[in-house]
C-alpha cells in the first residue's frame, strides 16, 4: 500500500518480556458505570490518564471512553479509546474504515484479521492525518466488538495510539505494543451483535445457510431466494440467490448475463453499471471450490432518483451455479446499512451448506 515515508508497521514486539514489564503498566479502565464498556490496556509508564469520563463526541458519532498522553521531555504520545453502539451485526473492520474516512485519516498500512470463530473481520491500521496547520500525525488503530446485553446489537470499540510523524520512528514499537495489548474486562458470551438464524433451502434435508436475526429470507421462485433488510416498509438491502443448472449455462459470464438481464428491461427504469467479472480466491467456503467470480457497480433508478451499491458473487455448487447478488445503500457516515448488507452476504456465503 502507498506509504509516504515508509513508516514502519511492526507486527512483533521489539522488547523482551522483562523489558515490557519494566517499561509498561496495565491500565484498568473502570470509570464507566457500564461494566460492558470497561477495558484494560498496556501503556508506557510515562503515558498517564487525562480524560476518563465517558463523553459523546457528536462529530464522530462515538463515545470517548479514555484519553491518555505523555507529559515529559520525550516525544509526545497519545492514546485514545472510544466506542459506538450499533444495532446490527457488521465487521469491526468495516466500522473502523468508515470512521477513518469520516475523521480524515489516510490509510498507509493495514492488516485484516478474520476471527477464527466466524465473528467477522477485524483490522489493525496505520494512518496519516495532515492537520490544517500542516502538522502530520501518524496513528495506529485496532478494534474490538462485543454483544450489548442491555440494548441488543453490538458495542464496537477502537483504540488509537498516535504521535507526530517526525517522532514515529522512535515510538513505532510503543504504539504497536499499546494497540495490540488491550481487551474488555467484562466480555459477554456472544461474539456477534445479533443472533444468527438458520434458513433451510430444502424440505428433504438440512441444506441452508444462516442470517442475522434482523434479516428475513423467503423463496420467490423455484430457483430464487430473497433475503431482505426491511424496516417500517422501507428496504435498506436485498440479497438475491439464484440457482442455475450447468446443463444450460456453461460459464460464470453466462450466469451473469442471464441473472442481470432483468436490469436491461427498459420498462424497469433501472440501469446497472458494473466492472467486468474477475476471478478471486474463494475465502468464504470450501464448498464453492478454489475460485469464484465477482464484480461491483452502481444501480441507478432515474425515476426514483436513487443510486445504490451492487455486488455479485458467482460460484459452483456441484452440478449447479449460484449467483449471489447484493443491492443496497452506498457507504456513508449517517448509518451502517452498507456495512450490515455486506456482512449479511458474507455470513450467508460462509455458512452455506449442502446436506
Amino acid at each position: 500500500m502507498d506509504i509516504d515515508n515508509n513508516y514502519a508497521f511492526p507486527l512483533t514486539p521489539a522488547l523482551s518480556n522483562a523489558e515490557i514489564e519494566a517499561n509498561y503498566w496495565k491500565c484498568l479502565y473502570t470509570s464507566s458505570e457500564e461494566k460492558m464498556l470497561q477495558y484494560w490496556v498496556f501503556l508506557p509508564k510515562r503515558v498517564k490518564p487525562a480524560e476518563v469520563v465517558p463523553t459523546y463526541l457528536e462529530e464522530v458519532g462515538m463515545t470517548n471512553l479514555g484519553r491518555y498522553f505523555s507529559n515529559d521531555a520525550q516525544p509526545y504520545m497519545e492514546v485514545w479509546a472510544a466506542c459506538e453502539h450499533i444495532e446490527w451485526e457488521i465487521n469491526p473492520a468495516d466500522w473502523l474504515f468508515n470512521k477513518l474516512k469520516l475523521m480524515g485519516e489516510k490509510v498507509l498500512q493495514q492488516r485484516l484479521i478474520k476471527h477464527p470463530s466466524g465473528f467477522g473481520e477485524f483490522a489493525d491500521v496505520l494512518t496519516l492525518k495532515v492537520h490544517s496547520s500542516g502538522d502530520k500525525v501518524i496513528s495506529r488503530f485496532t478494534v474490538q466488538k462485543d454483544y450489548n446485553p442491555k440494548k441488543g446489537g453490538g458495542n464496537y470499540f477502537l483504540i488509537k495510539a498516535a504521535c507526530a510523524a517526525r517522532d514515529y520512528a522512535a515510538l513505532a514499537d510503543s504504539i504497536y505494543l499499546t494497540v495490540t495489548n488491550w481487551d474488555l474486562l467484562h466480555r459477554s458470551n456472544l461474539g456477534l451483535a445479533e443472533l444468527l438464524e438458520t434458513f433451510s433451502i430444502s424440505n428433504k434435508n438440512s441444506s441452508g445457510f444462516k442470517i442475522p436475526g434482523s434479516w428475513k429470507a423467503k423463496p420467490i421462485a423455484k430457483n430464487r431466494l430473497l433475503i431482505e433488510h426491511t424496516f417500517d416498509g422501507i428496504n435498506y438491502g436485498v440479497i438475491n440467490l439464484y440457482f442455475y443448472s450447468k446443463d444450460t449455462l456453461f460459464t460464470e459470464q453466462d450466469v451473469f448475463n442471464l441473472a442481470t438481464k432483468r436490469f436491461k428491461d427498459p420498462q424497469a427504469g433501472i440501469t446497472l453499471i458494473t466492472d467486468s467479472l474477475s476471478s478471486i480466491p474463494n475465502d468464504f467456503n470450501p464448498l464453492f471450490g478454489e475460485n469464484m467470480s465477482t464484480c461491483q457497480g452502481d444501480i441507478l433508478s432515474l425515476e426514483e432518483k436513487i443510486e445504490g451499491f451492487y455486488q455479485c458473487y458467482i460460484f459452483s455448487l456441484g452440478k449447479a451455479w449460484c449467483y449471489a447478488e447484493l443491492v443496497g445503500k452506498k457507504r456513508n457516515h449517517r448509518d451502517y446499512h452498507f456495512e450490515a448488507n455486506k456482512r449479511c452476504l458474507e455470513i450467508i456465503l460462509s455458512t452455506f451448506h449442502i446436506a
